[in-house]
Formats: C-alpha cells, sequence, structure tokens
C-alpha cells in the first residue's frame, strides 16, 4: 500500500511538466504518482517517463485520464482512442489502473450520462483486457455516478476490467459514512483517494473525514491498493504534501 501524489492536482493544475512533479512526489516523501496521461506530461514517450520515474524510486500507482469525457454523448470516439493509448502507456509505466473521471455536463440527463458511459465501457473492454488494466470510474455528487452504493451496482457488470476509485471527500461531501463505503467497495476498489473533508490536506485544520475509518475498513475487506493524495491547497505544496504523507503513514 503505497502512499502517492495526485499528478492533475499538483502537476496540470499549477502547470508543471515531468521533472518538477517527479522531483515535488519524492521530496515529500511518497512513494508514487498518478500519472497524468497529459502532453504536457511526456505521454508521447512513455518509456522516458518511466526511467525517470525508477531514477526517483517512485512507482506509476495509476494513470490520470485527462479526457473527461467518457460519460459525454458526441465525444466517444476521441476518448475511446484516448484510453487505448493509455492503455498502452500503463503497460509501459507498470500500473494496472486508468483513473477516470466521468464528468456529467448540466444539460445532460443522468439516465443519458450512465448510458453514454455504459457504451464506452463496453467499447474499451478488449483493450482493457487485452492490456490487463483497469478502467477506474471515480462517484461523486451531482455527476454520473454520485454514491457508493449505485457505483458498486453501476459497476458490477464490468469487473475486474472495471473499477471504481472512491474519494474520501466525495463519500463525505454526499452524506455516506466513510466507515461503511470502506467495508463494501472491495473488490471493485481499484484506488482510494485521500482528500480533507473541506477539499484541502487530509489531516489539516477543518477536516472532518475519518481517514482511518476509511482506509482501515477498506483494508479488512480486502483492499490492498494504493492511496493516492488528491486535493487543493493555497499552501507551500511540498510542505503540505510532506504534512499529508507523515499523516497517511500515522494512521495505517
Amino acid at each position: 500500500m503505497r502512499i502517492a501524489v495526485d499528478g492533475t492536482y499538483f502537476g496540470v493544475l499549477p502547470s508543471l511538466t515531468s521533472e518538477p512533479l517527479i522531483a515535488l512526489a519524492a521530496g515529500c516523501g511518497s512513494q508514487g504518482l498518478n500519472w497524468p496521461f497529459h502532453p504536457n506530461f511526456d505521454m508521447d514517450d512513455p518509456a522516458k517517463v518511466r526511467r525517470m520515474l525508477d531514477d526517483a524510486g517512485l512507482g506509476a500507482v495509476s494513470i490520470g485520464l485527462n479526457n473527461h469525457s467518457s460519460a459525454i454523448p458526441g465525444s466517444e470516439a476521441e476518448w475511446r482512442d484516448h484510453v487505448a493509448k493509455a492503455s498502452e502507456a500503463a503497460n509501459i509505466l507498470g500500473t494496472r489502473v486508468l483513473d477516470c473521471w466521468p464528468r456529467r455536463m448540466p444539460e445532460v440527463a443522468k439516465a443519458d450520462a450512465q448510458a453514454t458511459l455504459r457504451a464506452n465501457i463496453e467499447a474499451v473492454a478488449p483493450v482493457l483486457q487485452s492490456h490487463e488494466v483497469v478502467l477506474s470510474l471515480e462517484f461523486e455528487p451531482d455527476h454520473t455516478v454520485e454514491r457508493f452504493p449505485e457505483a458498486i451496482e453501476f459497476i458490477k457488470p464490468y469487473a475486474p476490467y472495471a473499477g471504481l476509485t472512491a474519494d474520501s471527500y466525495h463519500v463525505f461531501r454526499i452524506g455516506d459514512d466513510l466507515a461503511a463505503a470502506g467495508a463494501a467497495l472491495p473488490p471493485y476498489l481499484a484506488i482510494l483517494h485521500v482528500s480533507g473533508s473541506h477539499r484541502g490536506e487530509a489531516g489539516s485544520e477543518g477536516d472532518l473525514c475519518d481517514h482511518k475509518a476509511f482506509i482501515a475498513s477498506a483494508r479488512a475487506a480486502g483492499y490492498n491498493g494504493d492511496l493516492l493524495l488528491q486535493y487543493g491547497t493555497k499552501e507551500n505544496h511540498l510542505a503540505s504534501l510532506t504534512r499529508a504523507v507523515k499523516f497517511v503513514q500515522s494512521i495505517i
């Protein structure tokens, strides 16, 4: 169970590139990264990224899909091509998890978004299976799949080539019990995101999430995957992530 840094929040959003992102992840004491499948992060040469990660003593715990249109009607071809290319990169980086946010646009009805997502999963299933990777869908309020019981029922027909991304912030925000979610999600849980109830640094002032219960219940139910720090902060990223890594280390 590795503690890793999210490459979207700490790489893409602050406009870093590969080298500074790797230096940040190594400097804060983490063991890996959710590597963004984004042109600014050398995804035209994943072998180069693998060498840089190996040299830094880090692993890729997942690939973060940069195309968020899996549940948007009319965007199917582009998204499916994105997944195919990311699956190839995942094999080179040595990870099995493709972290996917199935964004729902306000003008798209939830039933239509879910239908589009189902069709997309079924279309990329052969690619996922041939590369032995898992498409991990993040559930959250006001989007395509919202609560953990709904997420479990949604993903069941597609396991084991599709799974779930569970984020402590989203589970807490919708009002579900973190310990109950952690106990129920395995064996569908592909990766667990650690974020404060305020979407800030886990374990910081004002964070009401019971991270220890969430992680402990997931582990007790069979989860042995990784823990990804994904949150926003206006503080120095290195200092914040260093504290967050130590916090998670203290509760696992």
